[in-house]
């Protein structure tokens, strides 16, 4: 559990990502070191993989100063948290996170609303961020749970593209997920439910390896931790 209450985070403990100005003066991005290994890690997959830069919502969109979730609660009313409850002050129910708000989750499939949540669902898992976790909903709205903790030189993800002899060029890319501490264990994820679809055997797990050798292209392996690879099962 953070040593910070809720919003009290020192900028000296955060990594800067950006800065910018509105009507209230200056803002800024700010991570927890974590957060920001993984958030660079979603930007550089989702443009190497659909050509689109994920941006972060300009203002306090980030880590969130106390004094500023006063100012949101003012003018937003309920639809900004109570002060000293946002998900994005460090702690939210008791609970390490760093929320992020996510301008432009759409252009992953540009006027196709249903493939660009999938596509940015399966980013936001494969990455340790979690959607859907607040309510009214916020599609936009994406936390990491353990924001303090930097993937070992952002290595807990690692991506190997393969292509597989007969996908269609315009589907989504295959993705084997597989266990960290038992690399045996691995499974077909299904982008439009964000779960497992089912394991795969030894067998196809060798055919897909062998298809990198003689026809290159889009299968995703992702390497996840026991604890994450039980949730994406389901």
């Amino acid at each position: 559990m953070s040593e910070f209450a809720n919003g009290r985070i020192p900028e000296s403990r955060l990594v800067a990502l950006g800065s910018g100005r509105d009507a209230d003066g200056t803002w800024k991005h700010l991570a927890p070191p974590g957060t920001a290994a993984r958030w660079n890690w979603l930007r550089a997959t989702g443009r190497a993989k659909y050509g689109v830069t994920l941006r972060v919502t300009p203002g306090w969109n980030l880590f969130r100063p106390l004094d500023i979730q006063f100012l949101y609660r003012r003018r937003l009313g309920i639809m900004a948290a109570q002060p000293g409850f946002s998900s994005h002050g460090g702690v939210f129910r008791g609970r390490d996170c760093m929320a992020i708000d996510v301008q432009n989750w759409g252009d992953l499939a540009p006027g196709n609303s249903f493939t660009a949540w999938a596509r940015f669902v399966a980013l936001c898992r494969l990455a340790g961020f979690q959607v859907d976790f607040v309510k009214p909903r916020e599609t936009w709205h994406i936390g990491d749970f353990d924001p303090w903790k930097v993937p070992a030189a952002a290595k807990d993800f690692r991506i190997n593209s393969i292509r597989v002899r007969g996908q269609e060029e315009s589907d989504m890319p295959i993705i084997i997920v597989q266990r960290a501490d038992a690399k045996l264990a691995k499974g077909l994820f299904d982008t439009t439910t964000g779960k497992l679809r089912r394991e795969i055997s030894k067998s196809e797990n060798n055919l897909y390896r062998a298809a990198q050798k003689t026809d290159p292209a889009a299968v995703i392996y992702a390497t996840v931790s026991d604890k994450d690879y039980a949730v994406l099962r389901g």
